[in-house]
């Protein structure tokens, strides 16, 4: 039994080892399963789910668990595979790091919305100055929930390294099958550790059957409509609805058609009941593809609301915007023509590498496209450009230490995109960066170019 604090009963579950598991908190449901955490920190509990939200007693994990471990993973991905099926109950033990939560607490929840209401109007907490001029309530909550959850900076580095976890997947033939916002888990920090949790789905791609599990309103078109079954295209598809709502807070394909179906000119609203299995609600003909992107440059029969979103051009970088295009606009029909999880790996990192945390109101931006921060009209502070032939970084001035990645020095590597490959110190008075204490020489490539702050 799950109260409203989603906290299970107090239960203890024993493990086909003997291993005795106690449950604390739930983590995430969705609508295979449900996660609990353990009082183990680094291991977690997962449950199957029926269609009606129960405890799935049919579900034949042992065989499944099997199928899981012949598959051709990729050495050290971070991905959640199970470590032992439950006895008693359906379900299964695997490893979750203790500070990780699900990307959904990027979507500020209804629940969430109250509690910060609440204390704003008892003065438990105050409103920032930068966002009591916004009139809009609602829109002021969701940019202080924004702002806690790190921004747009934290969104990129997690999104990018979620990518780069797909991208191996998908270089081995593999396909996830069901991304969303509940089965993508990440760590603490402003570029926190990815994990994949549910490898229920996991499977070598085929040409024809196979699994159509997804997630309500991220199923790709020809998944939802019943065309196709998973594949690596459709994992892209998915990848790309969770990105776009997690850095522009809307989703890409509820536009005017579904919030201001009165004074729509197409008839969407009026005609005749749908036909075959077109579904005849308007939100259900947007998440299920049949609808145009909101952002769509051919086509702005659905473009976004005014006031809806934040505005793309403060979220994302022309590469990403370019990539959402291609994946929402002519992708939305032609499956082949979405960008693979390589391309949203590699422009994710460079759109974060680039990113700027205001000191003024912690919201970050693109350093090199505002002399002020777009949110609150502080100054830009001082930075350095750290670059070599490969790559290219900024470091704000908040720092006098920084770690220098993987990627400034090497080829772009999926796997040890996010390792430190050397410590560095920067003197911001002498305008110099050295090798940390202990650290070996910079290569001759490395340069770095300071910018001063905005006056």
């Amino acid at each position: 039994m799950i109260g409203r604090d989603r906290t299970p009963a107090r239960r203890q579950l024993v493990d086909e080892y003997g291993n005795i598991h106690c449950l604390s908190e739930e983590l995430a449901r969705g609508g295979q399963g449900v996660v609990f955490r353990t009082t183990d920190p680094d291991l977690a509990i997962k449950q199957p789910l029926d269609a009606s939200g129960n405890v799935d007693r049919k579900a034949k994990l042992r065989e499944r668990f099997q199928s899981i471990r012949l598959l051709p993973l990729p050495a050290r991905i971070p991905i959640s595979l199970p470590l032992a099926i439950l006895r008693d109950e359906p379900g299964y033990v695997m490893r979750l790091l203790s500070d990780m939560r699900p990307f959904e607490v990027f979507d500020m929840s209804g629940a969430v919305r109250k509690r910060l209401k609440d204390e704003i109007e008892s003065g438990r907490r105050e409103c920032p100055a930068w966002l009591a001029r916004i009139a809009d309530e609602k829109m002021r909550l969701r940019l202080l929930h924004y702002a806690q959850t790190g921004s747009t900076r934290r969104r990129l580095c997690a999104l990018s390294k979620c990518a780069c976890i797909l991208a191996r997947l998908h270089s081995v033939g593999l396909v996830y099958g069901d991304i969303s916002p509940t089965n993508v888990f990440m760590g603490g920090g402003e570029c926190p550790d990815v994990w994949l949790i549910d490898a229920d789905n996991l499977r070598l791609e085929m040409n024809e059957g196979g699994n159509t599990v997804f997630t309500p309103h991220y199923g790709a078109p020809e998944v939802v409509q019943g065309h196709d079954h998973a594949r690596p295209r459709t994992d892209c598809w998915a990848f790309a609805v969770m990105a776009f709502q997690s850095l522009a807070l809307i989703h890409p394909f509820i536009g005017k058609r579904v919030l201001e179906p009165d004074n729509d000119e197409h008839g969407w609203d009026a005609g005749p009941p749908a036909a075959g299995d077109v579904p005849a609600d308007l939100d259900e003909k947007a998440y299920a593809g049949y609808l145009p992107f909101i952002d769509d440059v051919t086509d702005d029969s659905n473009a976004a609301v005014a006031g809806s979103g934040l505005p793309r051009e403060l979220v994302t970088t022309p590469e990403l915007r370019r990539l959402f295009q291609e994946t929402f606009g002519g992708g939305r029909t032609q499956p082949h023509r979405r960008p693979s999880m390589a391309f949203w790996a590699l422009e994710l990192t460079r759109a974060f590498d680039r990113s700027l945390v205001c000191p003024g109101c912690e919201m970050s931006y693109f350093a090199d496209g505002y002399e002020r921060c777009p949110y609150c009209g502080s100054s830009r502070p001082s930075f350095a450009h750290v670059k070599t032939h490969r790559w290219e970084i900024c470091v704000s001035s908040s720092s006098n230490e920084c770690a220098l990645p993987h990627r400034l020095f090497h080829p772009f590597s999926f796997e040890h995109n996010g390792d430190a490959e050397y410590e560095a110190t920067l003197d911001w008075v002498k305008r110099t960066i050295q090798p940390g204490r202990g650290t070996k020489p910079f290569p001759s490539v490395l340069s770095m170019e300071f910018v001063e702050a905005v006056k």
